[in-house]
């Protein structure tokens, strides 16, 4: 289906939609799961995930252009009508799980910090509340949070880079390459999901403009937030002891401690509050796409899908309760995410660039 121009967006913003999905709330605790796996020798598995996820991209830009549509399409060329309707829907199922898994990290995040006693049901009401009216508005309303969301973490990571810098300690990273293959391939696993988002690309690709010649932006923009994830990782190990970071379930916002200003004693609390940009963002964009993929599976208008996923994400924060259940289930999507993305998403594009040849 040929989407009108005045529903599309400009080319380079695709590199902004990218940037927003892969950047959330994984971003302040990554830096514990790499460490574990591979120590301080975990940012060589960061820079090795961001190759990994440019490998997918390509693939991934590959199977959309020569359809020249969604994954919907896709799937129905390949599969036909109902097995790929099926295909499709655990596609959108897992765009809810997702969004599901970063709106309870999010909420677990206020409530340790800011305020313990609020229930998650208030936040996400909230949340989901301004998401429908993000979505509801339409997919450009929707790349400009996405827009803004990605000016905020480039801005907000410069004092968290600056003022741990009288603390480094230059010879934590020495010396390099002191763990095994098999453990800088864990480090990859734990590096993954915290950069998931940019599968996004099977829904949006046909609402970029001049869609045939935009890849380059899509590599572009995961080149950037590997390099974010990297100097990240980097300036937590540069900091933190190895024990140290393995015991701190967020080590970015316990850097934030670190900031003292004159005026402002607890800088935490308004990074936290800042990172909701980020967070609606990358909540937007993923409850974009599965409502749109069940609104062209069920024929029915975007409004109902969304919010039934709405009601899904706050419901399913109720069920969510403690830090072992959250981690569980992040682990588990995380699974999710690594077969349908880096096992499933190569077979069908083979398959279907076999079956486009047959057609030659």
């Amino acid at each position: 289906m040929q989407i009108d121009t005045k529903f599309q967006v400009s080319p380079y913003l695709l590199l902004y939609i990218i940037v927003a999905s892969q950047v959330g709330v994984g971003m302040l605790s990554f830096q514990r799961n790499v460490a574990k796996e591979a120590g301080y020798d975990g940012w060589i598995s960061v820079l090795l995930a961001g190759m990994g996820i440019q490998i997918m991209m390509f693939i991934m830009y590959k199977l959309v252009s020569a359809a020249d549509g969604d994954i919907i399409k896709i799937h129905q060329i390949v599969w036909g009508k109902y097995i790929g309707g099926l295909f499709s829907f655990i596609i959108m199922l897992y765009f809810a799980l997702i969004s599901l898994s970063v709106l309870r990290s999010y909420i677990e995040i206020v409530q340790v910090w800011i305020l313990p006693s609020l229930p998650s049901w208030i936040i996400s009401s909230l949340l989901m509340l301004l998401v429908y009216y993000i979505i509801s508005n339409g997919f450009r309303v929707v790349v400009g949070i996405c827009f803004f969301s990605v000016i905020f973490p480039m801005l907000s990571q410069l004092p968290l880079f600056i003022f741990p810098i009288p603390y480094y300690h230059m010879d934590n990273l020495l010396p390099v390459l002191d763990h095994s293959f098999w453990d800088l391939i864990s480090g990859i696993k734990g590096s993954i999901y915290t950069m998931a988002g940019f599968e996004v690309i099977l829904m949006i690709y046909p609402f970029i403009r001049k869609n045939q010649v935009t890849q380059r932006y899509a590599h572009i923009g995961i080149l950037l937030t590997t390099v974010l994830y990297t100097m990240s990782v980097l300036n937590n190990f540069l900091f933190f002891s190895e024990n140290q970071i393995r015991k701190l379930i967020w080590p970015e916002l316990t850097l934030s401690k670190l900031i003292h200003f004159s005026f402002l004693e607890r800088f935490e609390y308004i990074y936290i509050s800042m990172y909701m940009l980020v967070i609606i963002a990358i909540l937007a964009i993923f409850l974009w796409c599965g409502s749109r993929g069940l609104k062209l599976l069920f024929g029915v208008k975007q409004k109902y899908p969304l919010l039934f996923l709405l009601l899904f994400n706050i419901a399913g924060c109720q069920f969510l309760t403690d830090r072992e259940s959250i981690t569980a289930y992040q682990d588990w999507v995380s699974y999710v995410h690594i077969g349908l993305f880096y096992v499933y998403i190569p077979i069908l594009w083979m398959i279907f660039m076999i079956w486009k040849r047959s057609k030659v």
